[in-house]
């Protein structure tokens, strides 16, 4: 049985400049991270990344938190530091984080957002040089 993530004993944290956390534990399952979504009171979501080609240096209006269920997959922040993803990763992220996702085999995530869904404005991905001064602390 899978252990909720706060109790799965001394992870591997890495953190960089701007305020994100990644984090390496015990695998979590689909479900059991949308339980934790929903115990966040954030809005959850699962869905595939599969990226055929690398992404622009982007980032979202909404703060995340997000765990890799299955597969293996990479991104790298503005620093152009390379983080690969597998199962029990989890990365929690602060809206206006410039990030891009890399290219590579498909891999399936849940997503828990302070901001439902509905409420994104597009493109989701978004510009750096739009990002608003009080996003970019």
């Amino acid at each position: 049985m899978l252990q909720p993530l706060e109790s799965l004993g001394p992870p591997e944290t890495m953190e960089t400049t701007m305020d994100y956390e990644f984090t390496t534990g015990t695998p979590i399952s689909e479900a059991g991270a949308l339980a934790k979504v929903e115990e966040m009171g954030l809005h959850g979501l699962a869905f595939d990344v599969d990226l055929s080609e690398d992404e622009e240096l982007h980032w979202h209006e909404f703060a995340a938190v997000t765990w890799v269920i299955s597969g293996e997959g990479r991104f790298c922040g503005e620093d152009g530091v390379v983080v690969d993803v597998g199962p029990g990763c989890r990365l929690q992220a602060p809206a206006g984080w410039l990030h891009r996702g890399l290219a590579g085999p498909a891999y399936r995530v849940v997503l828990g957002s302070d901001l439902p869904g509905d409420q994104w404005t597009m493109p989701i991905n978004k510009d750096p040089a739009e990002r608003p001064a009080s996003l970019a602390v």
